[in-house]
């Protein structure tokens, strides 16, 4: 099931149409002649979920909820538009032995796409040279996590930032490849003190996406690895991996109910020890108020 629907979602990803087709082919007709939505935007909407989470063989039942916002959907007749995706208030609790809490207050990614990059050299006879990437900015500001097994204590990413550069190009918030270097700072708390480590822009972040044409299958991947250094000393590796597949089930008054399977893999990162784990889940939601394609 899992990978006939990334076919599907592959397929309706590389057919493209104008504004005003799609607009059309996202509305159908009733019986009373009423219009009603069959496509519905990955990234936008009040999302309330629940479904079941397993850390390391350990299962447990988690609550996820969050705010989507999405501007800028195609760059027909533009000039050079931004797309931006905007998560606000992200939090997921879990219960079990290992209960714990993740909460974000802000995570988006800022794209610009260009028509025609440049860049410019301004020497006496001023130079241009082709670019052909997008740029993206990818800020996320106050990333806490709270482990209750572990103890007192927890672990807080002030601010990380990436300054991403994106050879796919895409006229469409749709798709999108994202790589470059992030910098970030990380003070983990506990009963011994505080710690501190940063990463100015010795990480590579990776921020990749597919959604298909309705908005009914959508793909994300993200990635980090790199080196972190202590305030205190000392420098150490690490990575972390995520990925993620939904798909709208069914929608209850134009409010889309989608599946999440999901599972991430970290390196020398996870908790106030800075351990190595995978976790994995899937569950349903529902993006209230989700915005239509």
């Amino acid at each position: 099931m899992l990978a006939l629907g990334l076919a599907l979602l592959l397929a309706s990803a590389a057919t493209e149409a104008s504004p005003d087709s799609e607009a059309e082919a996202c509305l159908r007709t009733d019986e009373r002649g009423e219009q009603f939505p069959i496509c519905f935007d990955p990234g936008d909407g009040l999302l309330l979920g629940t479904g079941l989470r397993v850390r390391d063989g350990e299962r447990a039942q988690s609550l996820r909820a969050g705010v989507l916002i999405r501007t800028g959907r195609t760059s027909r007749s533009k000039g050079t538009p931004w797309f931006n995706s905007h998560r606000l208030l992200g939090v997921e609790a879990w219960g079990g032995e290992q209960r714990g809490l993740i909460a974000t207050a802000y995570d988006g990614t800022l794209r610009r796409h260009l028509e025609e990059g440049f860049i410019l050299l301004p020497t006496a006879r001023p130079v241009r040279i082709p670019f052909p990437f997008d740029v993206t900015l990818a800020p996320r500001l106050g990333h806490l996590e709270r482990r209750v097994w572990e103890g007192p204590g927890w672990t807080l990413e002030t601010a990380r930032v990436g300054l991403l550069v994106d050879p796919v190009r895409a006229e469409t918030g749709r798709m999108w490849l994202g790589v470059g270097p992030a910098a970030s700072h990380t003070l983990r708390h506990s009963p011994d003190g505080d710690e501190h480590t940063v990463s100015p822009f010795t990480t590579l972040m990776l921020d990749t996406g597919l959604e298909s044409a309705d908005g009914l299958w959508a793909l994300h991947a993200s990635g980090l690895a790199g080196w972190s250094l202590g305030f205190e000393g000392g420098t150490y590796f690490r990575a972390r991996a995520e990925a993620g597949l939904e798909r709208v089930l069914f929608a209850v008054q134009d409010q889309p109910v989608v599946l999440q399977v999901s599972g991430a893999y970290v390196h020398r990162d996870a908790g106030l020890a800075r351990g190595s784990e995978w976790t994995a889940g899937a569950g349903l939601a529902v993006r209230a108020f989700s915005a239509r394609w």
